[in-house]
């Protein structure tokens, strides 16, 4: 966490990205940076952040940018959200094992606002005569929710459904495993409550408010998804929560999609890959939807 970045400030990252270019260089066929801020304002006004993104001496090509706010009128009703911007994670450079990332603060007028942190996707291809590398599908969603259960809204009301379109042949897959990002996620405080949830394919309705005969269904017909309880942990220091869980069982052939509820924690929804290992080796390299 950054703290308030002020005009001609900046805040570094490097990242580790020798699994890259170590034994059997790999080609990147797919690499995103996602910049994670809040507070963004001048004064007390909530403005949208003015930043110069940098990598290796590059200025990156912003691809969008996404936003949300607290959505009612009060105090501290400031902009959060996620820049997004291509990156080129060149493996044949020297110092290849370290990708450097710079954020600075380019507004001339005064405004300020913390990062959060940064994250890197990569989706890379194996050579081809790396039979240990599997065929994966990656299934990438991106974007912007902010969720918090206060002020009259109830944790079903703060709850963020992530959709992963499309069809997938159930036969073939090996292993899936769902990766969330939730800025601001992970309560500090103990206690019994749930301060969030994270749910695979769990339709909600009558049949939620009764497990055993859900549990039932789901031995008999296959029918049911996944629920987990405080999946996301942060501190002061770390203010992103990231959950990586094995969703095997839970998958469906077509609209799978993922859930994040929150109770009282406050959190921005932002990332969802569906991580998708194939049983059939005929065919190489790693897919992205």
């Amino acid at each position: 966490y950054s703290g308030g970045i002020k005009h001609n400030e900046t805040y570094t990252v490097n990242f580790d990205v020798g699994m890259l270019s170590g034994s059997g260089a790999k080609e990147v066929k797919f690499a995103r940076l996602y910049v994670y801020w809040v507070w963004s304002k001048r004064e007390n006004v909530g403005v949208y952040p003015r930043m110069e993104v940098s990598a290796k001496k590059e200025v990156l090509s912003l691809v969008t940018t996404y936003t949300d706010t607290k959505g009612f009128v009060g105090s501290y009703d400031y902009f959060s959200g996620v820049n997004v911007y291509n990156c080129n994670l060149n493996t044949t450079e020297s110092n290849r094992d370290s990708y450097s990332v710079t954020v600075k603060n380019v507004d001339a007028n005064g405004s300020t606002f913390c990062v959060q942190g940064i994250g890197l996707l990569a989706i890379y291809e194996c050579p081809e005569d790396d039979l240990d590398c599997p065929y994966i599908e990656y299934w990438v969603n991106e974007g912007c929710d902010m969720i918090y259960a206060e002020y009259g809204i109830t944790p079903e009301m703060a709850t963020s459904k992530i959709y992963f379109d499309g069809a997938i042949d159930v036969k073939t897959v090996r292993k899936v495993h769902l990766i969330t990002v939730a800025p601001s996620g992970g309560y500090g405080s103990g206690g019994e409550t749930a301060h969030n949830r994270l749910y695979f394919n769990e339709e909600s309705g009558w049949l939620s408010k009764l497990p055993f005969l859900k549990q039932l269904v789901r031995l008999l017909f296959g029918y049911g998804g996944g629920a987990w309880s405080n999946v996301y942990i942060a501190n002061d220091a770390v203010q992103i929560g990231v959950d990586q869980r094995d969703v095997t069982d839970y998958l469906k052939p077509s609209n799978n999609f993922a859930a994040i509820q929150d109770n009282h924690d406050y959190m921005m929804v932002t990332n969802a890959v569906l991580v998708v290992e194939k049983i059939d080796r005929g065919k190489r390299g790693d897919e992205m939807k």
